[in-house]
């Protein structure tokens, strides 16, 4: 009988068993300058402030990964971070027990070449209003399966949150991380890691059917996207050539988003105007002329082109002190479009700042309206 490569990565990496990973195993690699080993309580566990515990022998693809957290009361980011390609590129799972009880206590977001998508993965799709209560040891819960992921926090029955993954399905390694912001009040460590285990292809929980719904109608299912480039005017009044000389398509996420950090290969450096630019194209042909609305979710900036000429821009990057998440929906903005009879081109230099680079759209009235990448 012939195993799957996938299945046997998982046998002979993890034991079906629970194999626990003790602290004190050199194979641990820790990065931080207050990360280290302490005995709290009588067990053994890593302190963090800014920091991370990893270990790279861990090939997990699906199973369980159980961990004992204790966090403290300040603002602070709890990481859980599995399927690791490399230190790049990965899927995460972390709390922000300052935010306890709200409906980001918890939150799930893929990386990808570096920067954590969590502006585009919220609500029924990656965040969730848990208790987290500090200074006590509390469970956390990571089964995977396929595209699916489910989290628990304390009860290892009934999880917090059950989640499509964004990421292909490939076996990868573990850590355990923590960040502190800078200039945050209060003193101390912000967590601390324990009695981590792990059971490759065991699954503590049976996932119920997928209901993920079919798009509605007029959302743009595909786009041509040409390359990244660094911006050089926070609000674009004409579009260059060099933009859109070599373009590809692509294919939307399950709910309309196109997550644009997966596509693209990001130029180094960055401007004041931003750090990535690119160009997001769809031919809209119209039996009639006529204005039609768009409705346009972006992270964060996005200048819309009809037919070369520029009609809207918006910018909605995140901004902690005026509590602006930029968190990317079809609601953000709608756009209204003269289009002419026949075809159209509708173009969109989207930009991105920080959390997360996306772009989504739908045409509400989509009567009379063939839409094409």
């Amino acid at each position: 009988m012939l195993i799957p490569v996938a299945m046997l990565l998982l046998s002979t990496a993890l034991p079906q068993t629970p194999e626990a990973f003790p602290l004190s195993d050199p194979a641990w690699a820790f990065a931080g300058d207050s990360t280290r080993l302490e005995t709290v309580g009588g067990r053994e566990a890593v302190r963090l402030y800014t920091g991370s515990a990893t270990r790279r022998d861990v090939r997990l693809q699906d199973g369980t990964i159980d961990v004992d957290v204790m966090t403290s009361r300040r603002r602070s980011f709890v990481y859980v971070r599995f399927r690791m390609e490399d230190d790049r590129n990965m899927e995460e799972m972390y709390l922000r027990p300052h935010k306890s009880e709200l409906p980001d206590a918890m939150q799930y977001a893929p990386v990808y070449r570096g920067v954590s998508a969590w502006q585009l993965y919220h609500g029924v799709r990656g965040t969730a209003a848990p208790a987290i209560v500090p200074g006590v040891w509390t469970r956390v819960r990571v089964v995977l399966s396929g595209r699916r992921a489910a989290f628990f926090l304390r009860d290892t029955v009934t999880p917090v949150m059950i989640v499509p993954l964004a990421r292909e399905p490939r076996p990868g390694f573990l850590s355990l991380s923590a960040f502190l912001p800078a200039g945050t009040p209060g003193a101390g460590p912000i967590a601390w890691f324990s009695n981590l285990r792990v059971r490759a292809g065991v699954s503590f929980y049976r996932f119920p059917p997928d209901s993920t719904a079919p798009l509605p109608s007029g959302v743009v299912r595909q786009w041509s996207l040409g390359q990244a480039f660094l911006p050089t005017h926070l609000e674009p009044t004409s579009l260059d050539s060099a933009w859109t000389a070599q373009m590809q398509t692509v294919t939307v996420e399950p709910n309309g988003m196109v997550a644009l950090n997966r596509w693209l290969v990001r130029p180094e450096g960055r401007t004041p105007t931003g750090d990535a630019s690119v160009v997001a194209r769809i031919s809209v042909n119209a039996a009639r002329s006529g204005t039609v609305p768009l409705q346009l979710g972006f992270s964060d900036a996005a200048t819309v082109f009809l037919n070369g000429r520029p009609l809207f821009h918006g910018d909605d990057s995140y901004l902690f002190e005026q509590r602006r998440d930029g968190l990317i929906g079809f609601d953000q903005a709608t756009v209204f479009l003269p289009l002419r009879a026949g075809a159209n081109d509708v173009s969109i230099v989207g930009r991105d700042r920080f959390g997360g680079w996306g772009l989504m759209a739908r045409f509400p009235e989509a009567g009379g309206l063939l839409i094409a990448p």
